[in-house]
């Protein structure tokens, strides 16, 4: 029997305290310049891992990174702790209800999508002459091509909703529809990801019989959590809340039980606990039960704590200068890149977008992210693919994060400018808002605004707001709210405002009351407008001083002529 000795636990805690504190520190230092944390928190686990510390200074290396059997356990058990949580955390994002309500749009972007960039991965890799040095020793040729054409094939949405918010344009149409083709995106890569592993699960490179057995299973699991399941998690929160436990600790615990369960299921039937927890996320995100700011709680801690330590681990088990192959680094990014980008394309092309929208969905499409990576390390985990592969699906994911912010910032500005000031309603002001709830402040916006518009009811307008609010909420970050709905028969854009000093529950992400709402209403075919409207009031709001100013006035002109002047200044052009 083996016992932890004080040794152990002393090594365990220097990799920890080693690893965390400098991956948050590159990943912090890099995010200021517009990369993406994940880029910094690999690039620790290759300066510290055998690539560049184990190369250059060996004899420290083995003894902060020991090749002793335990001490490596106990870094890998809490590395795969971080791994199953960020799994947990990214099925938060996966909004069904949402994706559902978009439909064909949804559904055509998120398939097609995946199709395109398989089926042409697959048509490259199929086609080498000779993959042994690239695939692993469970593998045959034709496993290997499915699993590297599901690995070109899926998308990051925890990357493309941090450009979105980034963009200001999180809470557009625009970027609801591409959420929701993320979330048909990945659950159809899931899918097919588990069709693989149910190949090589019983150590045969091409068990048929075992894979319909273990994909049966696992979409029978599926279906139930997200349909019955997620109506008992539900009723369960609700009972839990009753109980007058604290909050929102012991719904925290619960989600968290509740995974731990999943993935038990979901590895006993043989496709992977991961899977398991991204539906538990699923399950949780997708009940009115659990706010956002208790998802957002779960998810800063795991990518806090948990996150940065997983990647920067990652870089320990692979030598990247000994294993990058520069040919296969090129063909997989191309493909991955290319083959993304023309399927969200073309889907959004077969959903009726406009050639600005097509253009923009196709460019989110393109990151590969945390995803990629994790794909690529279960499939080296399960010799499916061999380290040098591994080496080009990091080096794909880490190039398409950082290329998606400033492609999809430039296609927003490309788009023909205008001054968003000028839709602003000079009849549409209110200083002090009476309603405390959303419904009631909107119905307040509503009928400031309605008289003035030709055919066009305060009930029309309500009705388009709300059915646009129940998909997603609107509520944003530093007090701001954007309610906002398309409108047949409506010449143009027009903006209504009004502030609350006390603030309203807009259930957003970091908690605070809305206290500057913006009802945004824009003509049904319009799809290019309101995603720039939407980026100059969020730029407007995002500064505190302008904040705080907009309090100190009382007039409905002078907000009118203040707002007006801003929105001009911070149009998209």
């Amino acid at each position: 029997m083996h016992y932890l000795s004080e040794e152990h636990i002393l090594i365990f805690l220097t990799q920890l305290f080693i690893l965390l504190s400098l991956s948050k520190l590159i990943g912090n230092i890099v995010q200021k310049y517009g990369v993406p944390a994940l880029a910094g928190e690999i690039m620790t686990g290759i300066l510290l891992g055998p690539t560049v510390f184990g190369r250059f200074g060996p004899g420290l290396y083995s003894k902060i990174f020991p090749s002793d059997l335990i001490q490596q356990n106990m870094l890998e058990t809490i590395t795969w702790v971080g791994l199953l949580y960020l799994l947990l955390s990214t099925g938060f994002e996966v909004n069904l209800s949402s994706a559902l309500k978009q439909g064909k749009a949804a559904f055509s972007i998120g398939i097609i999508g995946v199709v395109i960039p398989f089926i042409l991965a697959f048509s490259v890799f199929y086609m080498l002459p000779d993959t042994l040095i690239y695939r692993g020793a469970l593998a045959d040729h034709l496993s290997f091509s499915l699993f590297i054409s599901i690995a070109a094939s899926i998308s990051a949405l925890a990357v493309i909703a941090r450009v979105l918010h980034d963009l200001r344009i999180i809470k557009s149409d625009l970027g609801l529809l591409t959420l929701s083709g993320f979330v048909v995106n990945d659950l159809f890569g899931w899918l097919l990801f588990a069709i693989v592993i149910g190949f090589v699960s019983n150590g045969s490179s091409m068990d048929i019989a075992g894979a319909f057995k273990t994909f049966s299973a696992a979409a029978l699991f599926g279906l139930f959590t997200l349909t019955l399941g997620s109506r008992i998690f539900g009723y369960s929160i609700r009972k839990l809340k009753q109980l007058d436990l604290p909050q929102p600790a012991s719904t925290l615990t619960f989600i968290s039980v509740l995974a731990i369960l999943c993935g038990a299921v979901t590895q006993w039937i043989g496709v992977h606990a991961i899977i398991g927890f991204f539906l538990a996320g699923i399950m949780a995100g997708n009940t009115n039960e659990v706010s956002e700011r208790s998802r957002e709680t779960i998810s800063q801690m795991v990518h806090s704590v948990f996150v940065p330590v997983f990647f920067a681990a990652i870089g320990l088990k692979v030598d990247f200068l000994k294993n990058t192959d520069i040919f296969m680094v090129i063909v997989f990014t191309s493909v991955a890149v290319g083959g993304k980008f023309i399927g969200a394309w073309a889907g959004a092309k077969t959903a009726g977008l406009s050639k600005e929208d097509s253009f923009s969905m196709g460019i989110a499409f393109i990151p590969g992210g945390a995803m990629e990576i994790v794909l690529g390390l279960l499939a080296l985990e399960l010799s499916i693919i061999s380290e040098i592969t591994f080496v080009a699906v990091v080096f794909a994911a880490l190039f398409s994060s950082v290329l998606v912010g400033p492609l999809l910032s430039w296609t927003i500005r490309k788009r023909s400018g205008f001054d968003a000031g000028d839709f602003l309603s000079h009849k549409g002001i209110i200083p002090e808002l009476k309603g405390s709830t959303k419904w009631e402040v909107i119905a307040e916006l509503c009928g400031k605004i309605s008289p003035d518009l030709k055919n066009i009811s305060c009930k029309d307008i309500r009705t388009a707001v709300r059915e646009r609010e129940e998909i997603m909420g609107t509520g944003m970050t530093k007090g701001l709210a954007v309610p906002h709905g398309r409108l047949d028969g409506l010449e143009k854009p027009v903006i209504a405002f009004g502030r609350s000093s006390s603030g309203i529950d807009w259930d957003s992400s970091d908690g605070s009351p809305a206290k500057f709402i913006f009802l945004i209403l824009t003509p049904l075919n319009d799809q290019s407008k309101q995603v720039q409207i939407l980026a100059g009031i969020a730029k407007t709001i995002s500064s505190e001083e302008y904040r705080n100013s907009l309090f100190d006035l009382n007039d409905e002109k002078r907000i009118f002529s203040s707002l007006r002047n801003r929105l001009r200044e911070n149009s998209v052009s």
